[in-house]
């Protein structure tokens, strides 16, 4: 009966959303946040128009950093694709990116704002995944694939055979015994993902921090994941939504709520029409206009429709778990009519919780769910910036002082 009612579905959450929207631009008017715009000193508008065109390892290698490029094979066919800052004999550090990003996602900002950059000249080994299905991953074992087979996959398969096939290899090529890891959304999604179904994996890592953690999803801002949260268990309407089994950023959905989550001086904006901002949220008080180029290039690098569905399955519940397939498959796949639930408690590993106030994916009562049924959750920290959002962990012109310069700290002294 709730597809029958798909057609009011999106007015009424659109007057919800709008609500929320307008509480945001008056919170954030009423900071008076003072922009200076400083990344501009870094890059020049030469820099810029080339940034935005150039791919991982020549961003790396443009900025006269070492780079190098592994491949690991998956248990069930898939190439990752594995970049690599060396530094042979460094404690190795592996960064994981978030939902629809890449591994160019920690280099595009430069070696100033860079995550991966701050890291190579504290001296540790950089290694930077791209999950399946990305544009560096592409690629399956079994020739011929089709999209629905390919992109049969959630953040349940990376958590489970991605991120453990990567530290596989980095501990392979490196002989070290431990890694450190990093992941942004759906990295720390992931990272949680195989602490619970392969907890012999935890003990691999020292410390894992995760920027803007998202696991529990009830109180979730985003409207497209609100709208979704309705067809729990009916994918095949949804995939008609989002335009088959690779996200689309010209899907029927997204162009629905653009005008909702673009504020109409920015309609005109490429960032409007992607899909990363649409879902996300976006904070355009804190970001460099001058950077949209840089941005816009590296977005939307490739996700399934059933990653973005199981987020949104987990809107309004209290469960951090499985996607959920129906009654009947769920019962045939799980042996209950409801998926069932990870078990963070098996994450042996020290986390560190990083979020921001103004984060629509990970709110603040979910991250503090999540800190809960951490075993060793040494902190939880919010950004002091309260208009902080999803996306400033990657490209905010103040990341490195309000964030990474605490993400290093935590580095060296672990």
């Amino acid at each position: 009966m709730r597809i029958a009612y798909c057609n009011v579905l999106p007015a009424l959450l659109i007057l919800q959303v709008t609500f929320i929207l307008v509480k945001c631009t008056q919170i954030s008017a009423n900071l008076n946040i003072n922009l200076d715009f400083s990344l501009q000193k870094f890059f020049t508008q030469a820099d810029i128009e080339i940034d935005a065109k150039l791919k991982t390892v020549e961003l790396i290698k443009k900025y006269k950093y070492p780079v190098e490029t592994h491949f690991v094979i998956t248990k069930d066919g898939y190439k990752l694709c594995m970049h690599r800052m060396p530094r042979p004999g460094a404690q190795p550090v592996l960064l994981v990116h978030g939902l629809m990003s890449s591994s160019a996602s920690w280099v595009i900002m430069g070696p100033t704002n860079g995550l991966a950059y701050i890291l190579f000249q504290k001296g540790y080994d950089v290694w930077m995944l791209n999950t399946r299905g990305n544009i560096y991953s592409k690629e399956h074992t079994k020739k011929g694939i089709s999209d629905r087979d390919f992109y049969d996959f959630s953040f349940h398969e990376i958590g489970t055979i991605d991120v453990p096939s990567a530290i596989d290899l980095v501990l392979e090529k490196t002989k070290f015994q431990q890694i450190q890891y990093i992941g942004h959304s759906q990295g720390s999604t992931a990272f949680f993902v195989m602490c619970s179904e392969l907890p012999e994996y935890s003990v691999k890592v020292k410390i894992m921090q995760a920027l803007s953690p998202t696991t529990f999803m009830e109180k979730t801002r985003s409207a497209v994941l609100k709208f979704m949260s309705f067809f729990k268990g009916a994918l095949m309407t949804l995939l008609a939504k989002l335009g088959g089994h690779v996200i689309s950023a010209t899907s029927e959905l997204i162009q629905k709520f653009q005008h909702l989550i673009c504020p109409a001086t920015e309609l005109t904006s490429k960032i409007c029409g992607t899909f990363d901002f649409v879902l996300c949220g976006f904070n355009w008080d804190t970001f460099n206009r001058t950077l949209t180029p840089i941005v816009i290039g590296h977005v939307s690098q490739g996700a399934s429709t059933m990653q973005v569905h199981h987020y949104a399955q987990l809107h309004k519940e209290l469960h951090f778990r499985r996607f959920d397939h129906g009654p009947t498959k769920n019962l045939i796949r799980y042996k209950s009519l409801k998926p069932p639930s990870y078990n963070l408690s098996q994450t042996q590993c020290k986390v560190v919780l990083h979020h921001g106030g103004n984060d629509w994916l990970a709110s603040g009562s979910d991250v503090i769910n999540l800190q809960k049924r951490l075993p060793n959750c040494i902190e939880s920290r919010k950004v002091e910036l309260e208009s902080f959002t999803h996306f400033d962990f990657i490209i905010s012109k103040d990341v490195t002082s309000l964030v990474y310069n605490r993400v290093i700290d935590l580095v060296v002294t672990n």
